[in-house]
């Protein structure tokens, strides 16, 4: 099986300064809620995105063939793990993977990534921000 290539990419300059960089952009989007697309439920707030593997938004397919547009991020409440951790088929070197549901309905929301640290890579499409839902 072939290595995706975000593996080898090696980043120059001052990794703190991007850090702290990346953090004053998720910052500046807290108190907007993603929110399940079926029930409404609020899953995550914007300001807890995160980087992961060199970009905080992902493309990435299924052993089906299906693509998944994920966007990372840490701290999120509104979801429960399903399943147990696997590491078959995995997008993120080192991680176990769980699938990621609402708490609240149930729907597919995207992939719970564990290992010391945590994440959730939710789908994109499934989680529309406040700004974007129809009132």
């Amino acid at each position: 099986m072939a290595l995706p290539l975000y593996l080898f990419d090696i980043t120059y300059g001052d990794i703190d300064e991007q850090i702290k960089e990346e953090s004053e952009i998720f910052d500046a989007k807290k108190g907007k809620h993603l929110r399940c697309r079926i029930c409404l439920h609020i899953i995550t707030d914007e300001g807890q995105g995160i980087s992961i593997a060199g970009g905080h938004t992902h493309i990435h397919a299924n052993p089906a063939g299906i693509e998944y547009q994920i966007r990372c991020f840490r701290n999120t409440t509104g979801y429960g793990a399903s399943g147990t951790a696997t590491e078959k088929f995995i997008w993120f070197a080192g991680y176990k993977w769980q699938v990621a549901v609402c708490n609240t309905c149930g729907k597919h929301l995207g992939w719970l990534f564990k290992r010391k640290d945590r994440f959730c890579g939710l789908i994109h499409s499934q989680l529309p921000a406040d700004s974007d839902r129809l009132d």
